[in-house]
């Protein structure tokens, strides 16, 4: 017997009613009176066809400047009807309400891909990088369905068409959803669409598959822009394993006489100390030399966190979320914050990855040369100590503020100007060939680098581009882990893809193992197939075993991307 299941959920009309960080309202500003016409020249026209009188002289009577016309009153009832809805929406609650459920088709259907044990093994073998996501999406206007949607027999006297099941709510005004989470790079299961598609039926949004397409994308185009910096071999750190104790012989390997050895005495009662060499924790005690500043400021509705602390690069996944936790319960913090502090940590380490690759994996403290991060410690005699007699490390402390409408609003608009920004950046650098070129080929020019002065023949150009054309798919020189990159790593863990698909690539291209559709992968590689047959994890336990890996093979065969159902 199958396990009971819940097919009415209540979660997309609470969080589109009450206040919450995941959807905001829209709300325009309602007219309080009639805009007023205006002449060519932007001065106010005069209706001089209106009497001189006031209207405190007929304060007993109605008077006779009551509106009565039409447009009057359909502009008053419009402005009356706005106050409510701004009223009503985005309302904070402290108790569990009560909201009318709703029931969609999708809650009964089973999912087409058969579930297993064994899938968890594909899983297990590839490596585990996050990757911050964040999701800005703007919802039109629209009104939801009803809750229970009339049977066929609506005739029956049974039913009552009146009740509030069977009545559509009021409409809804635009909403922008802003959602933020961490992404594995190698996920071998779930995939963007799938996620995306969870995500549009559980906020139950208009178009769904025009909204579906748009989060899909945004993931993975942001998969695109990190997988550059979060994959450099610079800062993959290894464990160290623990040195072995070597034991001593019991006998000669010469000789069958046994070695005299002194008989041990078990009644003497004394004390034996044995020096032995301490092991460094990495995850506890990174390297100083990749140790950073992070500024955090991230706002949940009307609070605004400000925090600066101290954070090593080389610290492994998971370290950000104990922090997270720690914090909220210190400053006695929501669930919600706890993803959101963990999502900017992760985006502040990407940055000053990229900020250490281009200056060439160097960090330093106070007086550094110039082309160093500057971490704010002291080198010398005080080195560890942070002087600061003015403010008394103030700004090293976690503060938390309730900010007004306007302050929210300005806020986000800076926000959003330095998030695309980073993007840009990210993006432009996840795009070189080599992340950390040599010396000479810094100094250098390439082939192609031909002096304007210098004249070339006829066809020249192209026999050149001829002779040197590489034997390996277009656009894998630009991607990390391609045969164009510089081989800098000792492992197959510097890449996991070896090219990107282009927009109209993607509608047809699938994984010759997995089988997965080219609009859920951010790279791919070479294969037993041929060039680019594979996706960006197939690929790379392909790199590293030299055999497809069985355990996900046809794992997404009965995936439909999305328009196609």
């Amino acid at each position: 017997m199958s396990p009971l299941r819940g097919y009415i959920t209540s979660y997309s009309p609470r969080v589109r009613q009450y206040g919450n960080a995941l959807l905001t309202p829209v709300i325009p500003p309602s007219q309080t009176g009639p805009t007023p016409r205006m002449t060519k020249r932007g001065t106010a026209a005069i209706n001089y066809a209106e009497d001189g009188f006031d209207d405190d002289d007929f304060e007993d009577s109605e008077g006779p400047r009551r509106p009565t016309g039409l447009r009057s009153l359909r502009r008053e009832e419009s402005t009356i009807d706005k106050v409510p809805l701004a009223e009503k929406l985005g309302k904070e609650v402290h108790a569990p309400v009560e909201v009318q459920g709703v029931f969609r088709d999708w809650m009964i259907k089973r999912m087409l891909r058969p579930v297993c044990a064994d899938q968890l093994q594909i899983q297990a073998q590839l490596p585990l990088t996050l990757i911050p996501i964040r999701i800005d999406l703007e919802v039109p206007a629209h009104q939801p369905l009803e809750p229970f949607q009339l049977p066929r027999t609506v005739l029956d006297p049974g039913i009552n068409p009146t009740l509030p099941g069977y009545r559509r709510p009021e409409p809804l005004p635009a909403y922008r959803i802003k959602d933020t989470f961490l992404w594995n790079l190698h996920e071998a299961l779930a995939t963007p669409e799938e996620f995306a598609t969870g995500f549009v039926r559980d906020l139950d949004l208009p178009n769904p598959q025009a909204m579906t397409m748009a989060i899909s994308n945004q993931i993975r185009q942001q998969l695109e822009e990190y997988a550059g910096v979060a994959l450099h071999p610079l800062f993959q750190s290894t464990v160290p394993k623990p040195p072995s104790a070597s034991q001593a012989g019991v006998s000669r390997d010469v000789s069958a006489t046994p070695a005299p050895a002194a008989t041990p005495d078990s009644r003497s009662n004394t004390v034996t100390v044995i020096k032995e060499p301490f092991v460094n924790d990495s995850f506890l005690n990174p390297d100083d030399a990749y140790r950073c500043m992070i500024n955090l400021n991230i706002n949940l509705q009307n609070k605004l966190y400000t925090d600066k602390f101290e954070w090593s690069l080389l610290h492994p996944p998971g370290m950000a979320e104990e922090f997270a936790k720690i914090t909220c319960a210190d400053l006695g913090l929501g669930g919600e914050w706890v993803g959101a502090i963990a999502h900017g940590i992760y985006e502040a380490v990407l940055k000053l990855k990229k900020e250490v690759c281009e200056s060439g994996g160097l960090v330093s403290g106070i007086g550094g040369y110039g082309n160093e991060i500057d971490n704010q410690a002291a080198n010398g005699t005080e080195a560890g100590w942070r002087y600061d007699p003015e403010g008394l490390g103030d700004e090293w402390e976690p503060k938390v503020e309730t900010l007004s409408k306007e302050e929210i609003e300005k806020r986000e608009g800076d926000r959003e100007r330095q998030i695309r920004r980073l993007r840009r950046e990210t993006a432009r650098f996840s795009s070189t060939a080599g992340i950390t070129p040599d010396v000479s080929r810094q100094g250098s020019g390439g082939y192609f680098d031909v002096d304007s002065e210098t004249p070339l023949g006829r066809g020249e150009r192209s026999k050149r581009k001829r002779r040197f054309r590489s034997l390996s798919p277009l656009g894998r020189g630009g991607t990390p882990g391609g045969r164009g990159t510089p081989d800098t790593s000792s492992g197959a863990g510097y890449g996991g893809g070896g090219g990107t698909l282009s927009d109209w690539e993607r509608q047809n291209w699938r994984c010759s193992n997995c089988m997965v559709w080219g609009t859920a992968v951010w790279a791919v590689r070479d294969g037993p197939a041929g060039p680019r047959t594979l996706c960006h994890n197939c690929g790379l336990l392909y790199e590293r075993d030299k055999v497809a890996p069985e355990w996900s093979r046809d794992l997404h065969r009965h995936d439909i991307p999305i328009g196609r159902a």
